[in-house]
């Protein structure tokens, strides 16, 4: 290995806007072996799926700190790459993408790079969000094609904003970044770069401080000495402390209404063998509840609508969350403009979603930008449930069992198949009235499927 090559930071990379941690997978290089840009590195657990991370840049690993199963913060160093040409792994991640090169600035091995980066790519819209909530577009990671940063990603990150160092510090790119991923405080933080500035290494040491002011587990009583503690995975835990913010932060309010599904199950009955031979699908009652609400969606538009402290975020884009029970914990992927979606792609994109999440291969695209979410349990033997709100969404319909239950139809006590709808809803953005006229809506769709769908 050629001596003047520097080893430049291998990071856990931040993989979608809510993540913090990730647990190690594997190294997919050994120490030693060539590696090359956009070739797969190793291996991560999120806490929505196994994902495997691509190298910056051209080079050589060589070292590796990170183990498998360890679970480590965005930011960690994960092990050293060596870069031919004196190019650092920071460097190579914010090359502009004109094929022009750069002017070279000499630095030291391992300080952090103050070089301006390019303007960030945005949407007009995400722009003037950023301007009106005071979001600084570089310190924003677009979900957009080829990055490129939405609304949805603005108004994520202005919920997340750190903490300022004063006016007069001067704080690295590397350092502003990493200190908003580990929720550093920076006006805390004691520079030890040129002039005071603050860098990489000042935040970790202010972070691991942080952590370690935080009180140690207390032992356990004799009570629990026959129990055994399984660590949690990180969706496990993801999930535990997003369900704990939605319960806490926003007020639910529950609205319930039964669905006389004879119609709806003839509807799926007669398409259900032209659909499996034409195009391979196997429609479910739940393509249809998503092809009915998807459509509906747009004509309640506060049902798609978020809170946030400076006011209603709307949007237009109806992009549905799909629950999906899984061994590994809850995922919701994301059907994105499911209105403008035929029965059958809606059938084809919902079970590929299904099956990916399943096997762990959702990639954070996949579950980003929902704006309302879809559950049913009804394939469990589910009648009704009320479903927690998935934040920072504002209304979740929950989906029972169809089955067969007596009514009263020309003062004759009949037996037909029903079941139940539950919405919940946020009722800082909807009140009774807007999300029952929804709900009453849907009923009627669902139950007169052939006037809807004309």
């Amino acid at each position: 290995m050629n001596a003047t090559q520097p080893n430049s930071e291998i990071v856990m990379p931040r993989m979608g806007l809510t993540m913090e941690s990730g647990r190690f997978i594997k190294w997919l290089k050994q120490v030693g072996e060539t590696v090359r840009s956009g070739e797969p590195l190793f291996e991560i657990e999120t806490d929505k799926s196994v994902v495997e991370v691509e190298a910056l840049a051209d080079g050589i690993l060589s070292q590796i700190l990170a183990q498998p199963g360890e679970t480590y913060a965005v930011g960690a160093v994960l092990g050293y790459l060596s870069l031919p040409g004196g190019t650092s792994l920071a460097q190579a991640a914010i090359q502009p993408e004109s094929s022009t090169p750069a002017k070279s600035q000499a630095q030291p091995s391992g300080t952090a790079s103050f070089a301006t980066p390019a303007k960030p790519k945005a949407s007009p819209a995400a722009r003037r969000l950023a301007r009106q909530l005071g979001v600084d577009l570089a310190q924003v990671v677009g979900s957009g094609p080829q990055g490129r940063i939405v609304v949805w990603n603005v108004q994520t990150a202005a919920q997340s904003l750190p903490l300022p160092a004063p006016a007069s510090t001067r704080v690295s790119p590397v350092a502003q970044r990493l200190a908003a991923d580990l929720g550093v405080d920076l006006r805390q933080v004691q520079g030890s770069g040129p002039g005071g500035s603050i860098t990489r290494q000042d935040v970790e040491i202010a972070y691991q401080r942080q952590q370690a002011k935080t009180e140690p587990l207390s032992p356990p009583s004799p009570l629990d000495t026959e129990g055994i503690v399984e660590p949690l995975s990180p969706v496990q835990r993801r999930m535990a402390e997003r369900m704990t913010q939605s319960f806490s932060n926003a007020p639910h309010f529950y609205l319930q209404a039964e669905v006389d599904a004879r119609n709806l199950v003839a509807l799926r009955q007669s398409l259900l063998q032209p659909l499996e031979s034409r195009y391979g699908v196997h429609l479910t009652f739940t393509d249809l509840l998503i092809y009915f609400t998807a459509r509906l969606l747009p004509r309640h538009p506060l049902l798609m609508a978020q809170w946030s402290e400076k006011g209603l975020v709307k949007f237009t884009q109806v992009n549905l969350g799909i629950a999906v029970d899984t061994e590994q914990g809850l995922f919701v992927p994301v059907l994105r403009e499911a209105d403008k979606l035929g029965l059958a792609e809606i059938s084809r994109q919902r079970a590929n979603l299904a099956e990916r999440a399943r096997q762990g291969k959702l990639l954070p695209r996949d579950y980003e930008q929902g704006v309302f979410t879809l559950t049913n349990l009804g394939a469990l033997r589910i009648d009704v449930f009320q479903a927690i709100l998935n934040p920072p969404q504002a209304a979740i319909l929950a989906v029972g069992r169809i089955k067969e239950r007596p009514m009263v139809e020309n003062q004759q006590v009949i037996s037909a198949p029903m079941f139940t709808l539950s919405l919940s809803a946020d009722h800082r953005v909807l009140d009774g009235g807007k999300a029952a006229r929804f709900l009453s809506e849907l009923v009627e769709w669902l139950e007169n499927p052939a006037l809807s769908m004309a």
